[in-house]
């Protein structure tokens, strides 16, 4: 039985142990088959990727040169050939019967050749080395009153901080107040290096980014003041004379002023009167130097220094226009060194260059030899227009005249200047007023005009009708930004209807520069002596902030002519005023307007 159980049971175990043979056998052969696939598909794959990686290489190799992605550039900008010069035109100068003398070292010479040329930059170049404005108009093209970054988010002037002025009395010529015309502040944002050496307060020579106004006056007095709160940085100088026109500041940022006398000092004849343009070293606060007092060279007895200097940083040489009709050109040889804070001028004698023309007197019924307006510079080229109506352009590398243009009338208006790659030229833009040639029983005609000021050539004139000294003092304004096709003039004592009556009073006007047709126009009351201050916001729209002689600052929208606002500075203003950032600064006369005394008045622009 056991045998028989043992049988049967061994038999069955024999019949299982084969199946797990034979399945064990076919897995095992199973998973060779695949790896052996796997492996053959890998190798496969392998050959096809060298191959694929041969064959890319070969196209690659005999692939043409990829052409490159062209990268953009930018639209070059135009710029004048530097070849360019003025040619002399005899033909005008004969016209005008002009005559011109040169003195050099104390003598009369009949030619001069400047041993180190005078060149020019443009107007951006002028002071690029300090942060501020530093002559009237800012540059050699005159052609702004401000610097740094503007905004107009609110459309508000709001007054800030003022200090009060004070008055001079003089003899021969009454009492003046307050600031006159031109009378633009200069302001500077002082260099580390130099803060340092400077005559100010203690406290300010420690203080980063220090700014500073700098404003001279008609009651004889230079005023200092910190650019936002207003606060006095050292005592004012005394001059003792009257200054009302703008002062210079070294534009390479050494601590240097240049200013004008504007009425001649007094004394027992107009034959000996005389009048000086005075460098104050700022670190002493002295009077270290000094040009002119009566010039028997000057053909005009009036001696006065209205006009706004420049300074050739490359030859270090001063140039600068007389009310008594003399162009001075003078070399300083000033050495400054920060380190030691020392400040010392050597200058050369100056030369001069005067000059005479058909129908030129001392009397009412002639033109006036003299310049009021400030000297405006074309890389060696000056021009200027003067009190008998001529614009003269002289070489200021010789001293030679080269043409001149008859622009009628009077001249206070300065010269502003833009060039034109497009045309291939550089324009002037003028404005003068109706004082003797066009006066016709009280009543004459004042031009606004555009000018060649490679021939002198008048492009366009534009003409309107003034009381006698009516028409432009104030310097008109070249358009940028959306302003770009326009020219703003501002007038006084000029014909206008307000309120549907007809009278003298002021006109702000904008004109196309290409035709000199008016696209809009403002008229009112008070007239302007200001020139028009314009200031771009971030996005190249223009506004223009302008004062008038009923003591309102004006902004209006550029495009339009459109009023944005007003604040009222409480007496005339007859100065132009400078913006620094969002801060402008203006003094007042202390007459007429609201009747405050005169000042010195900061307002924010929002």
């Amino acid at each position: 039985m056991q045998n028989k159980a043992k049988g049967k049971g061994g038999k069955r175990r024999k019949r299982k142990t084969g199946r797990k043979y034979v399945y064990r056998r076919l897995t095992l052969l199973a998973i060779f088959l695949l790896m052996l696939g796997g492996g053959i598909y890998g190798l496969v794959r392998l050959g096809m990727a060298g191959v694929n990686a041969i064959q890319s290489r070969i196209e690659a190799a005999n692939a043409p040169e990829p052409t490159p992605t062209p990268i953009p550039t930018a639209t070059p900008i135009p710029v004048l050939d530097d070849s360019i010069v003025i040619e002399k035109n005899m033909e005008s100068i004969n016209a005008a019967g002009f005559t011109t003398s040169l003195m050099v070292n104390r003598e009369e010479v009949s030619s001069f050749q400047r041993s180190t040329p005078i060149l020019f930059g443009d107007a951006a170049e002028y002071a690029a080395s300090v942060a501020g404005i530093t002559t009237f108009g800012g540059n050699n093209w005159r052609n702004t009153f401000t610097y740094g970054q503007q905004a107009v988010n609110e459309g508000r002037l709001t007054r800030d901080w003022e200090i009060n002025l004070g008055s001079l009395e003089t003899p021969e010529n009454g009492t003046w107040t307050g600031t006159g015309w031109t009378g633009q502040p200069l302001v500077i944002q002082w260099d580390e290096t130099v803060l340092p050496t400077l005559g100010v307060y203690d406290v300010y020579k420690a203080t980063e980014g220090f700014t500073e106004v700098i404003y001279p006056a008609m009651d004889g007095k230079i005023y200092f003041m910190e650019l936002t709160t207003g606060s006095e940085t050292r005592a004012p100088i005394d001059l003792g004379q009257v200054v009302k026109g703008t002062a210079m500041l070294d534009p390479r940022g050494y601590p240097v002023l240049y200013i004008g006398q504007g009425i001649p000092t007094p004394t027992e004849t107009i034959q000996t009167m005389g009048a000086w343009i005075r460098a104050i070293s700022l670190i002493d606060n002295t009077e270290i130097w000094s040009l002119g007092g009566r010039d028997p060279f000057s053909p005009r007895l009036w001696q006065a220094f209205d006009a706004s200097p420049l300074l050739d940083a490359a030859t270090d040489t001063l140039l600068m226009l007389g009310e008594n009709g003399v162009l001075y050109t003078c070399k300083l040889n000033t050495s400054y060194d920060p380190v030691a804070g020392t400040l010392t001028l050597n200058p050369d004698q100056p030369e001069k260059y005067t000059y005479d023309g058909n129908n030129y007197g001392e009397s009412d019924s002639r033109r006036w030899w003299g310049m009021e307006d400030s000297l405006t510079i074309w890389r060696n080229y000056g021009f200027f227009a003067d009190n008998g109506g001529y614009l003269q352009c002289v070489d200021l590398n010789t001293l030679e005249l080269l043409y001149v243009t008859d622009l009628t009338d009077n001249h206070d208006a300065t010269l502003v200047l833009e060039e034109a790659p497009e045309d291939g030229t550089v324009y002037l833009y003028s404005a003068n007023t109706a004082e003797k040639q066009t006066v016709v029983e009280g009543v004459g005609t004042a031009h606004h005009r555009k000018i060649n000021a490679l021939t002198g050539e008048i492009v366009w004139e534009q003409t309107y009708t003034v009381a006698q000294g009516g028409g432009s003092v104030a310097t008109p304004h070249v358009g940028e930004g959306d302003l770009k096709d326009l020219v703003i003039f501002a007038c006084s004592d000029t014909q206008v209807n307000v309120n549907g009556n007809a009278q003298y009073g002021g006109l702000l006007i904008a004109r196309r520069k290409d035709t000199g047709e008016a696209v809009w126009q403002v008229e009112q009351t008070a007239g302007y002596w200001s020139s028009p201050v314009v200031i771009y916001d971030q996005n190249d729209k223009g506004y223009i902030l302008q004062c008038d002689r009923n003591g309102i600052l004006h902004m209006y929208e550029g495009l339009t002519g459109a009023e944005v606002c007003n604040v009222d500075l409480g007496s005339r203003v007859e100065s132009t005023p400078v913006v620094y950032n969002n801060i402008l600064v203006v003094g007042t006369r202390g007459q007429y307007g609201r009747g405050e005394t005169q000042k010195i008045i900061s307002v924010s622009i929002r």
